[in-house]
């Protein structure tokens, strides 16, 4: 090769490097982090489409955003799996069908860590930068509480699949911009006070200090005495403790002297209360909220889960067609021989259709006021947990009933229904 040869391949590789260079940098989005009170969306304007640059699914200027928010990371992944997999999988059945007049939505994704600021950040970004049409998702109560009054100033409609707060719809004023496909705590804590005074006669009740769980605390705690019932021991303790943390409550445990110990608090702590009492011969049933569910929870206690109870929607060991289609679905799109967090998938899933069935309605899909209007006047959608008829009202935000709720028991990795019948 002669040295003139040599010279322009090396002139040319240098061209085509720099215009590389050139492109990534330009590619690139400089994280803008917001604050609550940079807040000024105007409540009731039309969303204008943009382009976004961001990394990610390309979003086109016609789609319909939708701001995707949970704990993609962190403690609460499992959680925020559920609830990306169950959208994604109807937005992906509603955009083959067409969606609204050829408009497809895409969603715009953020991580809240299981944080409460992240989850602030992430929502005022949604609703101030990426001017979403609307937000959809949390898994957490303590970052559902703090979005809450964001979300209902900005007046933007947000579908909560998960987050189960009892306050989180039920303090947001009217008209309300929360609406809920998921479990209600008061509820859960009716079902697992029926469950426990039924079939125990000492039961302690503990909880994690945080407002997920003094919330459940607040609700057990009425359920427990309008019921005559006096738990042997009622004690918090702190979020994620690890099984050496746990070592101070497994005495107080040993000293009440529980037959059923229910628990409000998650699923990889439950894990780790667990081998605390593994520790030390005890094997206590532990009977909880959704959270007992989690795949956090299998992992983290690594068999020991066995007999742990929980709050479910959905399970693998339904026999209806549409459920095992749902099933089969699932496990072929992600590649898994499993579904984890079953019911969180299902929730995911059928929140996220019947805001398609809200889109579809005439203006809804340009405006934000008319698509909270068109929530609350949803008609019949074939779901996956249930049909539902006008699941939402005026006046009433959750889409699930006591009768949606049935509890589950954790056998060989994974959960099955239990009968409450004697």
């Amino acid at each position: 090769m002669t040295r003139r040869v040599q010279a322009t391949l090396l002139a040319a590789l240098a061209l085509l490097l720099s215009i590389l260079l050139t492109a990534c940098d330009t590619g690139v989005e400089t994280p803008v982090v917001a604050t609550p009170a940079s807040l000024n969306v105007t409540p009731t304007a039309t969303i204008a489409p943009t382009v976004t640059t961001t990394a990610g699914p390309v979003v086109l200027a016609n789609d319909i955003r939708i701001g995707l928010m949970g704990p993609f990371t962190g403690p609460g992944g499992a959680y925020g799996l559920a609830i990306k997999r169950g959208a994604q999988m109807a937005v992906d059945d509603f955009n083959k069908e067409g969606g609204v007049n050829g408009r497809k939505i895409a969603l715009i994704e953020r991580d809240d860590k299981s944080n409460p600021a992240d989850g602030i950040t992430n929502v005022t970004d949604l609703i101030e930068k990426e001017k979403v049409l609307a937000v959809f998702g949390t898994a957490n109560t303590s970052v559902g509480l703090a979005q809450a009054p964001l979300v209902q100033k900005a007046r933007v409609p947000w579908v909560i699949p998960l987050a189960s707060g009892t306050s989180i719809t039920q303090e947001q004023g009217s008209p309300g911009y929360i609406f809920r496909v998921g479990m209600i705590d008061h509820s859960q804590a009716e079902l697992l006070v029926k469950f426990a005074t039924s079939r125990y006669k000492r039961i302690a009740f503990i909880y994690e200090d945080s407002p997920f769980g003094t919330g459940g605390e607040k609700d057990l705690s009425a359920l427990f005495q309008a019921a005559n019932v006096t738990p042997v021991l009622s004690e918090s303790y702190k979020p994620n403790n690890n099984s050496d943390d746990f070592k101070p409550l497994i005495i107080k445990l040993k000293e009440a002297v529980p037959d059923l110990i229910v628990d409000w608090g998650m699923g990889g702590t439950a894990g780790n209360l667990k081998k605390a009492m593994k520790d030390v011969n005890l094997d206590w049933p532990l009977a909880g909220p959704w959270t007992l569910s989690g795949p956090d929870l299998h992992s983290t206690a690594n068999g020991l889960e066995n007999g742990t109870y929980a709050v479910q929607t959905f399970g693998v060991d339904t026999t209806l067609p549409n459920q095992v289609d749902f099933i089969n679905r699932y496990k072929q799109q992600f590649k898994t021989d499993q579904v984890d967090f079953p019911s969180g998938v299902a929730q995911a899933y059928d929140a996220m259709r019947l805001l398609c069935q809200a889109l579809k309605q005439p203006g809804a899909a340009e405006d934000r006021e008319k698509l909270r209007a068109a929530l609350e006047n949803i008609g019949t959608y074939e779901g996956i947990i249930k049909k539902y008829y006008r699941p939402f009202s005026n006046q009433y935000h959750e889409a699930l009933t006591d009768s949606d709720y049935f509890l589950a028991v954790w056998r060989d990795g994974k959960m099955y229904r239990v009968s409450l019948a004697k």
